[in-house]
């Protein structure tokens, strides 16, 4: 496939769903174009709008949270993994509504609280746990926990 046809390509790809720089160059090596088209082909793309960083990190972060229920913590780090700049990141991120965040939170380690078994601590542990692989944040977490511990125990 030559660069022209993948240009063409990724614009249908991109027209349909949001793509960040880093899945474009993922597609580009799977399809065999050579690395010194990718940055052009980038470039044209953003060019004529089809690619954009703030409307992805803006999509990813919205969705990560409301479907799969992640933090802040571990959406940063798939955005950055996915190319987009700490800048960004930090835009779009500082744009959400706290209070939904919290609550968002609140409730998956509430849902959690209830699957567990142990004394006081050892729940607090295992919540501190699952809430840092989700990527919630200690400090948040720290204001929700000693309610949700003192709960699992009666």
């Amino acid at each position: 496939m030559d660069s022209s046809v993948a240009l063409d390509k990724l614009r249908t790809i991109c027209s349909k769903q949001e793509k960040s720089p880093a899945d474009i160059v993922k597609l580009l090596k799977k399809w065999g174009i050579e690395s010194q088209h990718h940055l052009q082909i980038i470039n044209k793309l953003k060019s004529e709008k089809f690619i954009d960083e703030n409307r992805y990190a803006a999509a990813f972060v919205k969705d990560k949270i409301k479907f799969d229920h992640w933090g802040f913590v571990k959406i940063r780090i798939m955005l950055r993994q996915k190319g987009i700049d700490s800048k960004t990141i930090d835009t779009i991120i500082g744009e959400y509504d706290r209070n939904e965040y919290r609550i968002m939170i609140d409730h998956e380690l509430t849902k959690k609280r209830k699957t567990l078994k142990g004394t006081p601590y050892e729940i607090w542990a295992k919540l501190a746990r699952y809430g840092s692989s989700r990527g919630y944040e200690m400090d948040i977490m720290a204001d929700l926990l000693p309610s949700a511990s003192a709960d699992a125990s009666e």
